[in-house]
């Protein structure tokens, strides 16, 4: 037996898990009541990704020895890798109950706590395992990544600067410390532990991400451009993020400075990811490409789901003003007799913002959100405005959808495209006839072209082109109104809010 149990051990030191787990289980086997082969069966299952076999052993041996932490504990870490959060949590907890000091079970309960942004509750967790052991560096640098988070930048660098004290190379622990300088307008400060987090790990894209904002907020943009350039390098095509990072940063810098540097940066983008379609569209809207009739399904969907969180918030903080205007439009202009029997349609319905502000008003009879972004739509249906939630690319929708309506919104969703022949004509489709649709264009005041990208992403529009595609379609013109719809930046966006009647009906 101790022979064999030490070959297993050497083939799982080398990485042949498959050939250890053949032998752990005729250990396992041979042994029945040996907790150790079945946790040694579950490591092996764990490592080769049979996820649901690990589970099984890991159960078994916490059967085998209800008293043993080493099977709870890995089942509540497989849990946690796999974001099963529930589980994780009912095994940690089941952990901490039997044994209240066990750090590891309340540093799974933090990060739980953390993943779904419970900062609060996680700071405590990890709080609570510093309490016991001041030499926790684990404790520590979750206590400064998470103060961070909460905005308390000082107390994120005191203990990022504990951490160091007990990991002198902590890579972590320079990057909180640079992150939380810069919010604290210390740039030097920032700067020096970023760049020393850089000595530790030279091909870290997160890294390069920091010190492209910090050179962004001290306006070196040529600095912040090749950093920005290098996070997206090191990243590659795997981490979204930077890629969406840097396509911001090309709209700002063209925003603040002018086409002219960005530009390069945004040709070799595309020049160096030609199949990524995120990327594709972006750098095309920095060069503001007149080929482009709308926005890739692709990036509007990952733009969304990545703003889901905190999207509510950041509107706040743009004073967008579509949805109640939207609403307003709504209560003035819409028929009184379609009000008790409404069938409503939100395009584009994102975290269900028009839906909201047309309840009350409205107490539709039915309404249906369609939108690309699932995490959105996560959102969209908590708020309880909604009988059905679709996932979809509007103009598919709206071309396949068998239903008739007497209302169809659109706020602030027309923006990503282009080219609204197809998407009227499908909105005709389903509207009744004396239903209305009520949406939201931005303002073309660039140039004489029907619609034109931005190097936000966006697209304009001229008015007339609008009413001449919904008189083709067969809208009567009720109301346009031009209003402020949001800020970006420190510019305010003009556009209009423009309700359109069916009056008739166009065979195509």
């Amino acid at each position: 037996m101790d022979v064999l149990e030490k070959q297993a051990d050497r083939l799982y030191d080398d990485k042949k898990y498959q050939e250890a787990l053949d032998i752990y289980l005729s250990l396992a086997k041979k042994y029945p009541k040996t907790e150790k082969y079945s946790i040694y069966c579950g490591n092996c299952f764990d490592a080769i990704g049979d996820t649901s076999e690990a589970i099984r052993y890991y159960k078994k041996a916490s059967k085998l020895n209800p008293v043993s932490t080493v099977s709870l504990l890995a089942l509540a870490n497989l849990y946690y890798n796999n974001e099963d959060y529930e589980n994780a949590v009912k095994f940690a907890h089941m952990i901490v109950k039997k044994f209240p000091d066990n750090a590891s079970a309340k540093l799974i309960l933090g990060n739980v706590a953390y993943c779904q942004r419970q900062y609060e509750k996680a700071f405590e967790y990890y709080n609570e395992v510093y309490a016991q052991n001041k030499k926790s560096y684990i404790a520590l640098i979750n206590m400064a990544n998470t103060c961070y988070d909460l905005a308390r930048y000082v107390r994120a660098v005191d203990y990022a600067t504990s951490a160091l004290k007990l990991n002198p190379a902590s890579v972590d622990a320079y990057i909180i410390l640079g992150n939380s300088y810069l919010e604290l307008n210390k740039t030097e400060k920032a700067e020096l532990n970023l760049l020393k987090a850089l000595d530790f790990k030279s091909d870290n894209p997160w890294i390069y991400n920091s010190l492209s904002r910090l050179y962004q907020k001290s306006e070196q943009w040529e600095d912040a451009l090749n950093f920005g350039w290098k996070s997206v390098l090191f990243a590659g095509d795997a981490q979204e993020a930077q890629h969406i990072n840097f396509g911001y940063l090309l709209y700002e810098c063209v925003d603040e400075k002018g086409p002219d540097v960005a530009v390069s940066y945004a040709k070799k983008w595309q020049e160096a990811y030609p199949k990524n379609k995120l990327v594709q569209y972006m750098a095309a809207a920095v060069l503001e490409d007149k080929k482009t009739k709308q926005a890739d399904t692709e990036y509007v969907k990952k733009i969304f789901d990545a703003f889901a969180e905190d999207f509510d918030e950041t509107l706040i903080g743009l004073e967008y003003q579509v949805p109640q205007l939207i609403a307003e439009a709504v209560v003035k202009y819409f028929k009184k007799d379609f009000w008790k029997k409404t069938k409503y349609l939100d395009l584009g319905c994102g975290t269900g913002l028009c839906g909201q502000m047309l309840k009350p008003v409205l107490g539709y009879h039915t309404a249906t959100g369609v939108d690309l972004s699932a995490k959105m739509l996560e959102k969209a249906r908590a708020k309880g405005v909604y009988d059905r939630l679709e996932n979809k690319e509007i103009i598919e929708f709206v071309t396949q959808d068998t239903g008739q309506y007497n209302l169809v919104t659109a706020g602030d969703v027309l923006t990503y495209f282009g080219d609204l022949k197809k998407l009227f004509e499908g909105v005709a489709k389903v509207l009744n006839l004396g239903g209305m649709f009520v949406f939201s264009i931005s303002e073309n005041m660039f140039n004489d072209a029907d619609y034109s990208i931005t190097p936000s992403g966006r697209f304009v529009h001229k008015l007339d082109y609008i009413m001449a595609l919904l008189k083709k379609n067969g809208y009567g013109k009720v109301a346009q109104d031009r209003k402020a719809l949001r800020n970006e930046g420190d510019k305010v966006v003009y556009g209009y809010i423009i309700v359109a009647e069916k009056s008739m009906i166009i065979e195509k």
